[in-house]
């Protein structure tokens, strides 16, 4: 066993010491002049050319801007806001997923209160469409339905294997004990 280990560590030092003397595949003194740096024309080893190092790709960064929800109908455009600043305007629910992303889309906003940009969120209807520009691209929504339902159901926003989009707000106006609710998909 002690044998093993001083074979290991001979080798060891061996090796290391020749990477001081070992240059361009050639061996030269230590206190010799180092060898010109090779040219991409120098063969390392012989036979086998130094790998080119990539060129970098320089790709402008795109400013995406804030995340805007526009409804023609209601002849509203906002910026959707985070969860934490519903009384600003529209709000992401926390945890539910974002344009794109194929989940369930959530959307806040206040009827009455604040800013009140969902006052008229009870006059859309199916076929409507609704815009979310999301990180600089544009998503499409076509208004499926729209229901009431009591305020205690948070199930509302939950996943359901593809994208759709829910808006949520307070109703009736005034009052918070329903939440009125329309549900939309990504339109083609």
């Amino acid at each position: 066993m002690r044998r093993t280990a001083l074979v290991l560590i001979a080798a060891l030092v061996v090796g290391a010491s020749a990477g001081f003397f070992v240059h361009d595949g050639t061996a030269r003194a230590p206190d010799s002049a180092p060898a010109a740096a090779p040219s991409y024309s120098d063969p390392v080893l012989p036979g086998l050319l130094p790998l080119r190092q990539p060129t970098a790709t320089v790709r402008p960064v795109v400013k995406a801007g804030p995340t805007t929800i526009s409804i023609p109908r209601l002849h509203l455009t906002s910026r959707v806001f985070p969860t934490a600043e519903l009384n600003s305007g529209p709000a992401w629910w926390p945890v539910t997923g974002r344009p794109g992303g194929g989940d369930t889309i959530a959307v806040a906003g206040h009827r009455t209160t604040h800013t009140h940009p969902f006052y008229y969120l009870d006059r859309l209807r199916a076929g409507d469409a609704i815009f979310i520009t999301y990180r600089g691209r544009p998503h499409r929504y076509r208004v499926a339905d729209s229901r009431v339902i009591a305020a205690s159901n948070l199930h509302m926003a939950d996943a359901v294997g593809h994208e759709r989009l829910v808006l949520t707000a307070c109703t009736p106006r005034g009052s918070a004990s329903f939440r009125l609710v329309v549900e939309a998909f990504p339109a083609s």
